[in-house]
């Protein structure tokens, strides 16, 4: 009798041995699965993240690159307004052209990014180089302003004597003094907002772009915007 119940209690213990054990595997699996589902939606957040970011670096590198050329352009012109300078400089009373820069820079990458507040997925860094790009381009916007209103002004004087602007001397008139003013502040932004596009946020961008989507890195940067 004592062998039966002894032989009992073993398999009763090797019974709630095995429900044991398989509860255990039952608990681990179910614990397997909520942390891999854990890891999957962390892992998609990421890359969601990452999209947003890359969407965002490749339409701002569009903008910059139209901006670039924008700035060509208008820098081209500028180089009339240059040579007047230098002759004016020469004292040989050359006539004052009308302006004939234009300069808008809408920003619709930079304006979508910080409304709709998708910011949160850039870079900081990127978002500083952003907000002082942004400053510096307004007070370009301004200054060309400013030099389109004055020169308009001018030209009503300047087309009933092309050297009103002179004294006896041949020295521009002190109320006149804006135009080589203007002129050479004018150049120095265009050229310092272009050389910070080409040289700095252009690449910058594309190198961020290439390590998001884990691409090798460039050896050098393309140079289809210079």
């Amino acid at each position: 009798m004592k062998a039966v119940l002894a032989s009992a209690l073993v398999l009763i213990g090797k019974v709630t041995k095995l429900e044991i054990t398989k509860y255990l595997f039952e608990i681990l699996i179910v614990f397997l699965g909520v942390y891999l589902a854990f890891l999957l939606a962390d892992y998609q957040e990421a890359m969601r993240e990452r999209d947003i970011r890359v969407q965002h670096y490749e339409s701002l590198l569009l903008e910059l690159q139209r901006l670039a050329f924008a700035l060509g352009i208008e820098e081209q012109k500028l180089s009339t307004h240059l040579n007047v300078v230098e002759d004016i400089d020469q004292g040989n009373r050359p006539r004052i052209p009308s302006s004939d820069l234009l300069f808008i820079y809408p920003g619709f990458v930079r304006d979508s990014a910080f409304n709709s507040r998708h910011f949160e997925a850039l870079d900081s860094e990127i978002v500083e180089q952003i907000i002082n790009g942004s400053f510096g381009l307004s007070m370009l916007e301004k200054q060309i302003e400013s030099f389109n209103d004055q020169s308009i002004a001018l030209l009503p004087i300047v087309a009933t004597n092309e050297e009103c602007c002179y004294d006896e001397d041949g020295q521009l008139l002190a109320h006149w003094y804006w135009y080589p003013r203007l002129v050479r502040e004018i150049d120095q932004m265009i050229r310092n907002a272009r050389e910070g596009i080409v040289n700095n946020a252009l690449p910058d961008l594309r190198e961020t772009i290439r390590q998001l989507r884990n691409l090798p890195p460039s050896e050098s940067n393309s140079a289809q915007d210079s």
